[in-house]
């Protein structure tokens, strides 16, 4: 049990993290991270060997985000959007949210994994363990999702930087 305590102390907050920005539901990200937990209890006790555990979790919650956001069908409707007016001060940090959450929405599943798990500051290492994206691609294939993100941003007169 000590070793689950570790695991899950050293995981939480990346995890959480990485769900937030696919959910943005606060609640839902607590009930999908403890199912992820819960599965991944219940792999170990059964005699089963994760290598990595922190990799194994990061892709487990990924997933876990994907299945609820299909079972869900939500999109975000740019009319939802409020314009910005000259007078206005800058948008406030729900609105940048909302931008980028609908502008990740437009990325294909893999692409979005791969910026989202960039965003969190993951190496490329890691970001190939969880991907499953060889190594020597991940810098080519990240470079291209962030340059069609910064195009799906200026389509929306939203600039990146």
């Amino acid at each position: 049990m000590n070793n689950f305590d570790t695991i899950y102390k050293e995981n939480y907050k990346r995890m959480f993290g990485v769900a937030l920005k696919m959910v943005n539901d606060k609640d839902v990200v607590c009930d999908i991270l403890q199912d992820v937990f819960v599965y991944y209890f219940q792999k170990s006790q059964n005699g089963s060997t994760i290598n990595q555990p922190g990799s194994w979790l990061i892709r487990a919650t990924i997933n876990k985000c994907i299945d609820y956001s299909k079972s869900r069908k939500k999109y975000t409707k740019i009319e939802g959007i409020d314009p910005i007016s000259e007078g206005q001060d800058p948008i406030d940090r729900k609105q940048d949210q909302a931008i980028i959450t609908l502008a990740l929405s437009k990325l294909k599943p893999q692409e979005k994994t791969l910026a989202l798990l960039y965003s969190e500051g993951m190496s490329y290492k890691e970001i190939a363990e969880i991907s499953g994206i060889k190594l020597s691609s991940v810098g080519k294939m990240l470079a291209r999702t962030i340059k069609k993100l910064d195009k799906i941003l200026e389509k929306m007169n939203y600039e990146m930087y």
